[in-house]
């Protein structure tokens, strides 16, 4: 049976879910950034803020210099994050295997889908139509045999649907600039590629053609460069495997590198945490929490929570964010997110006072009466009004999207 994969490609994603959500940005020159820092890059932008100069990875500091037009908006990483989960969701009434890939891209096999469909190009413009209608995105189709012809097909190609044959993957590519190909972010492949001025995909098909000559100027990579200028893929399509999270994510107020602020939020983080784990009678084996720097870098540390009372989850939870913050940058967003859930053990150890647990069951009695907020550490009142302060429920997380 012949096999028909699908790639996705929402193009500009971030910009086109802001303008979803705000319709005033439709014809306006905007631009995604990764933060408001002075040493932030553009990461997305609209054709109009590309009319103003501007281009991806321009520094924040030049894009300011260069155009007072264009409108900056900060990474809403949560906001894409459910966008391409729900995309995901709604793509699976076209075919059971779908892999979700970074924000705004996705794999469908459609391989068998000729009984229910015509042919793959009126399939791929049903996907084009379902998202244009469904959740207002403009989106591309790829069509080919393997995944990575596809994917190549809708970077290159600006027609919303555009099928390669079976046979034609080595024609289509031939044209193109060697750069497509996945192999060449090798930095020895690229400075081979740049010595011997292949900079066609043509030119290195003539190159690995004689296998004697590739294997000497390109090594172990002589293998995967073949087969990729060829247009030849191997790789399956994967669902992704369900993983039960609860995640909670603070994005601060204020970029800060004060050590009072950011520990209050870490502990009002575990709080919630911890609150939500006895709801659910759990320990969390595995806890990692994430630090998301000012610059867009990002650390994380992990460890686990024996114990689902207030002070084992915080108490942990600090230890965790002292061995992941070892810059001096200032933080922009903590995410702490809890997996790998067994039963909490209710044994009491004769030499521990419940002390603690039962402190804990105290506070979830008046909280489950009055609300969460009703009560609040001292350290927390130091907080100040927090963007996103994130009650976020238990969640199913596909490990296949970013």
């Amino acid at each position: 049976m012949e096999r028909i994969v699908f790639h996705i490609r929402l193009k500009q994603y971030e910009i086109q879910v802001e303008r979803v959500l705000d319709a005033s940005l439709s014809t306006r020159a905007i631009a995604v950034i990764s933060s408001n820092q002075q040493d932030g890059t553009i990461v997305s932008l609209s054709k109009e803020a590309k009319e103003e100069g501007l281009w991806a990875g321009m520094r924040v500091s030049l894009a300011r210099k260069m155009s007072h037009r264009v409108k900056l908006m900060p990474f809403n990483e949560s906001l894409y994050s459910r966008m391409h989960h729900y995309i995901y969701e709604n793509l699976q009434k076209f075919s059971p295997v779908i892999e979700p890939a970074v924000f705004g891209q996705f794999y469908m096999d459609m391989t068998g889908m000729e009984r229910i469909y015509k042919n793959p190009d009126q399939a791929g413009y049903q996907v084009f139509l379902d998202l244009r209608n469904k959740v207002n995105l403009q989106s591309q189709v790829g069509i080919s045999e393997n995944k990575l012809v596809s994917n190549i097909s809708t970077a290159v190609v600006p027609q919303s649907i555009y099928e390669v044959n079976r046979g034609g993957e080595a024609s289509f590519l031939a044209p193109l600039t060697s750069q497509v190909l996945p192999v060449t972010r090798e930095k020895a492949v690229t400075k081979i590629l740049r010595f011997l001025f292949l900079e066609k995909v043509k030119n290195v098909q003539a190159i690995v053609g004689n296998s004697q000559s590739g294997s000497i100027l390109f090594g172990k990579h002589y293998k995967q460069l073949a087969m990729e200028a060829n247009g030849r893929d191997d790789s399956v399509v994967k669902t992704p495997q369900l993983r039960d999270h609860i995640l909670k994510q603070t994005i601060l107020r204020e970029d800060t590198n004060d050590d009072e602020i950011l520990t209050a939020a870490v502990g009002k983080q575990a709080e919630q945490l911890a609150y939500e784990l006895r709801c659910r009678d759990l320990v969390a084996g595995k806890l990692k929490l994430e630090i998301h720097y000012t610059d867009g870098f990002k650390k994380n540390y992990a460890g686990s929570a024996l114990k689902n009372d207030n002070e084992s989850v915080i108490s942990q939870c600090d230890v965790l964010f002292r061995k992941a913050n070892y810059r001096r940058n200032r933080i922009r967003a903590l995410l702490i997110d809890a997996s790998e859930f067994r039963p909490a053990s209710h044994q009491l150890n004769l030499f521990e006072a419940p002390k603690q647990n039962d402190i804990s069951k105290t506070l979830d009695k008046i909280r489950n009466r009055f609300g969460f907020s009703c009560i609040k550490t001292a350290s927390q009142m130091l907080i100040p009004e927090l963007h996103g302060d994130k009650h976020s429920r238990p969640v199913r997380i596909t490990s296949g999207g970013r």
